[in-house]
C-alpha cells in the first residue's frame, strides 16, 4: 500500500539569512556595550586617564610660561595663536603617549591573557567585535580628551592673567573650544589608530613600538635627512598632519608644502582607518 504524499507547501523560512539592518545595529549595540564594561573595569584604564590629566594640569599652565617667553624674545609670532592655545597644543603631544597607553591593553591584553577566546565565542563575528571595541574606546577617549582639553586651556589662561603676561592671555572662548574639539579629535584618531596596530601585530612591545615610530620617531628621521623628500613624507605622517590640523601656524614657515588643517585632518583619518582595515583583515585571516 503506498502511503499519499502531501502536495508541497510553502519553502520554509530560511535561517541563514544575514541578519537585517535593525538586527545588526542591535549586536552591535550590545557589543559596544560589553566592551565599555570591560574598557571601564580595568585599572589601567583609569590610571592612564588621569595620568593624561594631571600632565595637561602640570605642564600646560608651564608651557604658556614658556610660550610666552619665546613671544618677547620674538621666536614665535604673538598674533596667530593665543599663549594660552599653544601651550595647549604643546602639552598634546605629551598626553598622547597616555592616550596610547589606554588604547593598546584594550586589544593586546586580551592576546596575551588568551581572554580574546571568550571574546570571539561572545561575539563570534570578528569585524563587529572590532568595531565595537574602537567605539567605545574612541568615545571614551574623545570626551576624556575634551575635558583635559578644556582644563589645560582653562589653566594656561589663568596663568597668564598675571601682570607680567599682559597682552598674551587673551582668551576667546568660542576658539578655544574648536581647539580643544580639533584636539580631542587628533587623540581619538591616535588611539584608533593604536587599535589598528595592535590588533595587527597582537603584540604590546611591538605594538607600542610601531606606534611610537608613525607617531615621533620616523618624522624625525626624515626631518633629519633634510632632503625635500624627507620633508614632504614627514609632513604627510601622521604626527604633522595632527599638527596641522590642530594648528597650522606650527608648522606653515617651516615647511613649504604645509597641509590645511582640512587636508590635515583628513590624512590623519587616513591613517586611522587604514590601520584599522590591515587589523580587521588580519583578525579575519588569522586565528586567535
Amino acid at each position: 500500500m503506498t502511503t499519499p504524499t502531501r502536495p508541497p507547501g510553502p519553502a520554509a523560512p530560511s535561517t541563514d539569512r544575514a541578519p537585517g539592518p535593525a538586527r545588526a545595529l542591535s549586536d552591535l549595540a550590545a557589543a559596544t556595550s560589553a566592551e565599555w564594561v570591560k574598557l571601564r573595569s580595568v585599572r589601567s584604564t583609569w590610571w592612564g586617564l588621569a595620568t593624561a590629566l594631571l600632565l595637561m594640569a602640570v605642564v600646560a599652565p608651564g608651557a604658556a610660561v614658556s610660550v610666552i617667553s619665546n613671544m618677547q624674545n620674538g621666536l614665535v609670532p604673538s598674533a596667530d595663536v593665543p599663549a594660552s592655545e599653544m601651550a595647549v597644543y604643546a602639552t598634546m603631544w605629551v598626553v598622547q603617549f597616555a592616550v596610547i597607553a589606554v588604547a593598546l591593553p584594550a586589544v593586546t591584553s586580551e592576546y596575551s591573557s588568551r581572554s580574546i577566546h571568550s571574546t570571539l565565542q561572545a561575539v563570534p563575528a570578528r569585524v563587529r567585535m572590532l568595531t565595537a571595541k574602537v567605539l567605545s574606546l574612541a568615545a571614551t577617549v574623545f570626551v576624556a580628551t575634551v575635558v583635559m582639553g578644556t582644563v589645560g586651556t582653562l589653566l594656561a589662561h589663568l596663568v597668564m592673567l598675571h601682570p607680567v603676561f599682559e597682552g598674551y592671555g587673551t582668551l576667546h572662548p568660542k576658539d578655544a573650544a574648536v581647539d580643544v574639539v580639533r584636539m580631542a579629535v587628533y587623540l581619538t584618531a591616535v588611539s584608533v589608530l593604536t587599535v589598528g596596530v595592535g590588533t595587527t601585530l597582537r603584540s604590546a612591545a611591538a605594538a607600542l613600538t610601531t606606534v611610537f615610530m608613525l607617531i615621533l620617531g620616523l618624522p624625525v628621521m626624515l626631518l633629519l635627512m633634510g632632503s625635500e623628500m624627507g620633508v614632504h613624507l614627514a609632513g604627510r605622517l601622521p604626527f604633522f598632519a595632527g599638527i596641522s590640523f590642530v594648528d597650522s601656524a606650527f608648522v606653515i614657515g617651516s615647511f613649504d608644502d604645509a597641509l590645511s588643517p582640512p587636508t590635515g585632518g583628513t590624512v590623519l583619518v587616513c591613517w586611522a582607518l587604514a590601520s584599522l582595515a590591515v587589523g580587521a583583515l588580519v583578525l579575519r585571516r588569522r586565528d586567535a
